[in-house]
């Protein structure tokens, strides 16, 4: 379907006079994010660490989880640290995993339930494992925030409880020790929309406040790359906290000493120095959420740990594999799906399913179907698992989460997730019924904006433009993501030099133009060569774009990001 492009609005000329010392690239950035003065562009394009992240005892209940926590440090009890399967999960367990081992306390084990055979959060079968590995303090991180029964459960065993979550809280509070969330209704803290990651950050300095365990004032920073991560792995807004924790967790992030980060950029072609946003998107929280979704996420979290070269080698090589094989699974469901969608349909939702799919490359062909349908899709399989599961992806238009909630309960088992997306289980008897079931659903309940299906443009420029300069200004507003989109720019009226197909089964396109002086540009569409409309050698096109400087296995190359274009 054919997205509406539309240009950003102009900054008014009063805004620009009061900035003069800005180079208009800037200004109009800055007015396109809500940027009003001098002051908020300045913090934005330069985060202050010490001026803009909060103090974590704001946020509520974190002086209790943190004395409990000492607690259990000066008791020698063993502590669970109850995760989840996806890069925020893996990442926020380890941010404790390394403070435990930090301190030389070594009475604790980490445990991140099996996508599949468990499911998500404290389920009987979780905590039945649990006890049986000797816990005596549970901390749940990334879940646990709608665990009322479960946590009833622990408390009649006489365990006590905290819980870690930045999700969505229910009506009632789970009765834990303490629970962290800056989601609650009582809770002030100024961001909330910070990850687990985030969180298990935050509490990790504010033990170090109460007690540093004679780690060095600081040393809680080096924490920061899997913050950024998450961030970006979670899709959280980068803005506020999350964008300062982000920018900095990056400068972190490319010093990192985890091996086995090393050893996963390595392996992927990344140069880890120079890591960006994008690099993290596209290549390294794919790699940590792949452990989850086509293995154990255990493979993850010994990944972030080890400090063997050979172990990291071996699980960097582990990973890629397993990420090889999502791909592959991806381009089969999309094919598939796309060979069932005839040009002419109408229906709202896009719900699919065969018992031969793979769950674990589900989310990530919906999310590249909505991209092209410009609507909500669900998908499910059980190839892997002994349950039907599913993936949800939002358009904008509808919360993927009220969406499952309005079907019918005797067709899905159990759900949870975000607006934007959301995880499900089917019944054995659904898969002939889920569709309608959902449809009905989708009209009783609200409708938003559909994010998808416009494409906002920052400004008009030429090839002359695609320069080192222009890219520097641009790069002032990274780290991209959730609320600080990567700007697009439109190139007009483009005679295309040439065209080819790469990657496997050839899913990217490469264009390429020639500026004024005659040198090359190219324009790289990753997942976009079925997608995209035909085109040749001698074509001219409009172009929506973004600046992409490319450092893939020491090459480097400035080049143009395809995000749209037309024919004219």
């Amino acid at each position: 379907m054919q997205k509406k492009w539309k240009i950003a609005d102009k900054y008014p000329d009063n805004f620009a006079v009061s900035l003069k010392d800005f180079d208009e690239m800037i200004i109009r950035l800055a007015y396109s994010r809500g940027l009003r003065d001098e002051n908020e562009i300045r913090s934005f394009i330069n985060p202050d660490y010490d001026k803009d992240v909060s103090d974590p005892f704001l946020l509520k209940d974190m002086d209790k989880a943190v004395s409990r926590i000492l607690e259990a440090i000066e008791k020698k009890e063993k502590i669970a640290v109850f995760g989840d399967y996806d890069a925020d999960g893996v990442c926020s367990s380890t941010i404790l995993a390394i403070f435990f081992k930090a301190i030389g306390y070594e009475n604790f084990f980490v445990y991140n339930p099996d996508r599949y055979k468990e499911g998500y959060g404290l389920t009987a079968g979780a905590m039945e494992e649990l006890f049986r590995q000797g816990a005596e303090f549970i901390i749940t991180i990334d879940n646990g925030i709608n665990s009322v029964e479960a946590v009833e459960s622990i408390n009649d065993k006489g365990k006590e409880v905290v819980i870690i979550d930045h999700h969505l809280t229910g009506n009632v509070l789970p009765p834990a020790y303490a629970v962290v969330d800056p989601k609650r209704a009582d809770d002030s803290y100024p961001d909330d929309m910070l990850c687990a990651t985030a969180l298990g950050f935050k509490v990790v300095t504010a033990i170090l406040q109460k007690n540093r365990f004679g780690l060095v004032v600081g040393w809680e920073k080096w924490l920061l790359d899997l913050v950024a991560i998450a961030s970006i792995a979670d899709m959280v807004p980068l803005q506020k906290e999350n964008r300062v924790l982000t920018y900095w967790g990056l400068q972190v992030l490319k010093k990192t000493r985890r091996l086995g980060l090393k050893a996963v950029a390595k392996t992927a072609g990344l140069d880890i120095s120079s890591v960006t946003a994008d690099d993290v998107a596209f290549t390294i929280s794919p790699r940590i959420n792949v452990a989850g979704r086509m293995d154990n996420a255990t493979l993850a979290g010994e990944l972030l740990t080890t400090d063997s070269q050979e172990e990291a080698k071996w699980l960097s090589s582990q990973l890629e594999e397993k990420n090889n094989e999502r791909k592959v699974s991806v381009e089969e469901i999309i094919r598939e799906v796309k060979s069932n969608i005839s040009i002419d349909d109408k229906r709202p939702l896009i719900v699919y399913g065969s018992l031969d799919w793979r769950s674990g490359g589900l989310g990530i062909a919906a999310n590249r179907l909505v991209e092209e349908y410009l609507r909500p899709v669900l998908l499910w399989g059980r190839a892997d698992s002994e349950v039907i599961r599913g993936s949800a992806r939002s358009d904008g238009t509808i919360n993927m989460v009220e969406l499952l909630k309005g079907a019918d309960t005797d067709l899905i088992s159990e759900f949870g997730g975000h607006s934007r997306a959301a995880g499900f289980s089917l019944s054995e008897h659904a898969p002939e019924k889920i569709e309608a079931s959902l449809l009905i659903s989708f009209k009783n309940i609200p409708k938003g904006e559909n994010v998808y299906e416009e494409i906002i443009i920052e400004k008009e420029l030429n090839l002359d433009d695609v320069t080192p300069g222009t890219f520097s200004l641009v790069s002032k507003f990274e780290p991209y993501g959730q609320g600080n989109p990567k700007p697009n720019f439109l190139f007009k009226n483009m005679p295309v030099k040439g065209v080819r197909t790469f990657g496997n089964g050839g899913t990217h396109l490469e264009l390429s133009f020639l500026n004024s002086n005659n040198e090359n540009i190219n324009a790289i569409g990753f997942f976009s060569a079925r997608s995209l409309p035909e085109i040749k050698s001698g074509d001219k096109i409009d172009l929506v774009g973004a600046l992409d400087w490319s450092k893939y296995r020491g090459r480097e190359e400035l080049r143009l990001k395809i995000v749209d274009f037309k024919l004219v």
